[in-house]
């Protein structure tokens, strides 16, 4: 009688593990079927296991994690498309208007009996053009060789105070054409920081650029925070109505104002930005009230 029992509960257990191998079986190839139909069309639907197995729920929750992970990688290539095209354009754009113009004023010096002034003016406007294309094909090159991911910068200990001061010193001339009464503020004793000089003057230069030809009343400052080095310009907005999505003043060619010429590459800010993250550092932006600042941070060594 006991060997009739046990026969029978080994014929039941051998009958469950059959059903259970063919329902395991089934689920994975309905799981097979689940993902097919993710690969093969555009859908929000996810893959669902029907068995309460830690390996399928486990194999489940993998799956549709890749799924995610291609969506995004996905919506990566598109926006990087997308961003691609736009660059094309705008490079395209901001060379094309100088070489018009360049063209423009090679045609009035072609005129028959130009005088010498005439002819000094159009000269002095075509060495401006070339310098503006020259320095757009500069900052094009400095972007591009900057996006390789090999792209060292060396760095040294600098006096954070007196390269500030060297290079405020660069836009004299450019204050005083506009104008301006800047407020300065640098500390007269040394504010060391781990940077690269060529590096700073860069960054510098191009916030300071951005300021003068988008801004009035400019302020500087440079002052140590604890450990921390931070350097500050801002200005009053030339365009107050100008909506500045601070979020992406960083970005290459973006423009705060659509309707105001280029009056550069659109790689100034984008620049900097490179820079400043290779040696170490933080930049952000801020606009409230009329006001536009950009502050960049250093470790002070």
């Amino acid at each position: 009688m006991t060997a009739y029992i046990i026969a029978g509960l080994a014929i039941v257990a051998l009958l469950i593990i059959i059903l259970y191998h063919i329902s395991y079986r089934r689920q994975v190839e309905e799981l097979s079927r689940q993902v097919q139909f993710i690969n093969e069309n555009k859908t929000e639907m996810k893959a669902i296991a029907d068995i309460s197995s830690k390996e399928l729920q486990k194999l489940t929750e993998e799956i549709n994690k890749l799924k995610a992970r291609l969506e995004e990688t996905e919506s990566d290539y598109k926006k990087q498309d997308e961003a691609l095209r736009e660059t094309i354009t705008n490079i395209s754009h901001d060379i094309r208007t100088p070489l018009t113009s360049l063209d423009g004023y090679i045609q009035f010096l072609e005129e028959k009996g130009l005088s010498e002034e005439k002819r000094a003016y159009y000269l002095d406007i075509i060495k401006n053009r070339v310098k503006s294309l020259n320095d757009m094909l500069n900052e094009l090159f400095t972007y591009a060789k900057m996006q390789d991911r090999n792209y060292a910068i060396e760095l040294t200990e600098i006096d954070m105070a007196a390269l500030t001061a060297d290079t405020m010193m660069l836009f004299y001339d450019d204050i005083a054409k506009n104008g301006m009464e800047p407020e300065i503020a640098i500390p007269d004793e040394c504010v060391p920081v781990k940077g690269n000089r060529e590096a700073l003057i860069r960054v510098i230069q191009n916030i300071i650029k951005n300021a003068l030809m988008h801004g009035k009343n400019l302020k500087v400052r440079l002052e140590r925070e604890g450990e921390t080095v931070r350097f500050t310009c801002s200005d009053e907005l030339l365009n107050k109505d100008a909506v500045i999505d601070v979020t992406r003043v960083f970005d290459r060619f973006y423009k705060g104002d659509p309707s105001r010429g280029s009056g550069g590459s659109g790689l100034g800010l984008a620049i900097s930005r490179e820079l400043v993250e290779k040696m170490g550092g933080t930049i952000e932006a801020r606009c409230e009230n009329g006001i536009f600042s950009i502050s960049i941070c250093f470790p002070a060594t």
